[in-house]
């Protein structure tokens, strides 16, 4: 077992976490998901996908702990009027991916457990794969260990070796900027090219829809079935943007989400938790009245609420570190980190 989760076992055993629980009880934790795995994609990024086993435990454990799980509206606005009961979590999903309409909403629908989706609008409305995983993936998964972009037919020259992290970045970084020269037909054929070259079936992967997201229709469907659906921008990028490019993403995203959801969309979640505070004023003029980032955090009524602090869990986090979190204990352990640090 490792330090850390031994740790934490003792600390749960002599009842650390129960204490932290009372202390924290009053604060909001906010879940964060990504996507459920169809197939190996939590052994491939398990940061980014978790099996739908683990997932359920995390469900089991909010249940058997008492936590009440509220829709993101209701828990902002309770947290405003001194209502929110104690222990209160939201659950909240980036992206949109295919397997949280096919996995993770039939299990929240067992438990009555409402849930956010933060949807990133391009690939679900183009419905070709997210490509900078997807193309990841294929490299994660090639048997080859030579990636030749001529035998690719990529029009270009270049081999690359996979088991070298440098060149694999180089690999990856000239097949993004192609992507990103193209549309979502055009990034899909060059997925195609590097699966072929690798001796993958891309067919095969293409007919299981590993590393898509929800098409328009099936976010309309578990919208009528009461999950929320806000923004993540368009296209997947926010930090570093200029206000206008900004503006954009956010309205083309508001844009194709709105009449999938038939409610308010003004609920949002930071590509990747990337931002500055010069931003902050841009998202008050859209009307956006909730930011979700990736700082872990507990959230008060003082927590400002385009800066809403996240719990991100994945396939890499062991049960009782969950358990850690979700109690107050881990956060409590930052605070005071941060009180002992030197000015």
């Amino acid at each position: 077992m490792p330090s850390r989760t031994l740790f934490l076992s003792l600390v749960r055993a002599l009842g650390g976490f129960a204490l932290a629980r009372r202390l924290t009880r009053k604060n909001l934790r906010i879940l964060c998901y990504h996507g459920l795995a169809l197939d190996d994609e939590a052994s491939f990024q398990p940061k980014l996908f978790m099996r739908a086993d683990t997932f359920r435990r995390r469900l089991q454990l909010l249940a058997g702990r008492g936590h009440p799980v509220l829709a993101l509206d209701e828990a902002l606005r309770r947290l405003d009027n001194g209502s929110l009961p104690d222990h209160a979590v939201v659950i909240t999903f980036d992206d949109g991916w295919l397997g949280i309409g096919t996995l993770a909403v039939p299990a929240l629908e067992q438990r009555g457990f409402p849930a956010t989706i933060y949807v990133t609008t391009r690939d679900a409305v183009e419905a070709q794969p997210v490509f900078n995983v997807a193309v990841r993936y294929l490299l994660w998964k090639a048997r080859a260990r030579l990636l030749d972009f001529g035998r690719a037919g990529l029009d270009a020259t270049g081999t690359f070796e996979l088991d070298d992290p440098a060149d694999r970045e180089r690999a990856l970084a000239s097949l993004s900027a192609r992507a990103d020269a193209t549309d979502g037909p055009g990034r899909t054929a060059i997925l195609r090219a590097v699966a072929r070259a690798l001796d993958i079936d891309w067919d095969a992967l293409a007919a299981r829809r590993l590393i898509c997201l929800m098409t328009p229709d099936e976010l309309a469907a578990i919208a009528s079935r009461g999950i929320d659906l806000q923004l993540h921008t368009h296209d997947h990028r926010f930090g570093g943007c200029d206000r206008a490019f900004a503006d954009r993403t956010l309205l083309e995203n508001r844009q194709a989400l709105a009449p999938l959801t038939g409610k308010p969309v003004v609920h949002f979640c930071y590509p990747s938790g990337e931002y500055s505070a010069a931003q902050l004023p841009w998202l008050e003029a859209l009307g956006i009245e909730s930011a979700t980032t990736c700082k872990p955090g507990l959230v008060g009524p003082r927590t400002p609420r385009l800066e809403l602090g996240r719990f991100l869990d994945g396939e890499h986090i062991a049960d009782v570190e969950f358990e850690a979190e979700i109690s107050g204990f881990l956060e409590l352990m930052r605070r005071a980190r941060a009180a002992l640090r030197p000015a």
